[in-house]
């Protein structure tokens, strides 16, 4: 049985896509699938206000780091979901990249990331559901093309 990548995209690779990672990983119990994250210009670590946030919720973010996004990556990836940063994404095949539209919380305040915290949960909480239903990638993502939830 092949595992099948789900993968989070975002810019810098160090806040959104970090804690869409933890949570799949977190949360998936079926062995079928599993995140990585990964970043179009990947900050040199993870926001440590994206580590807290996470943190408070008894989720770590320990043993992730940024990690480069390759159009290899994005070739192994049974779905690409960007954060929001669809138009900084060089790598993102039409048929299985889905953009989520969040915002950055980048130099916002605590509150904004534990919005987007949130927000991420309740996201990766459905698609793990939606996969482990047996639902296609052309059903979880809305059509056989880019699609903005």
């Amino acid at each position: 049985m092949e595992e099948k990548l789900i993968l989070f995209v975002c810019v810098k690779n160090s806040a959104r896509s970090q804690m869409a990672e933890a949570f799949f990983n977190h949360f998936n119990d079926d062995p079928r699938f599993k995140a990585m994250s990964a970043g179009t210009e990947p900050a040199e670590e993870i926001d440590p206000l994206a580590r807290k946030v996470m943190e408070e919720i008894g989720i770590s973010l320990e043993g992730q780091y940024p990690k480069l996004y390759t159009e290899e990556m994005a070739d192994k990836a049974y779905i690409v979901i960007t954060m929001g940063c669809l138009d900084k994404c060089p790598y993102a095949p039409p048929e299985k990249t889905w953009d989520w539209g969040l915002d950055d919380p980048y130099g916002q305040p605590i509150e904004k990331y534990r919005e987007v915290r949130d927000e991420i949960k309740r996201r990766v909480l459905k698609l793990i559901e939606d996969l482990k239903a047996g639902k296609s990638r052309e059903e979880i993502i809305g059509r056989k093309s880019l699609f903005t939830l």
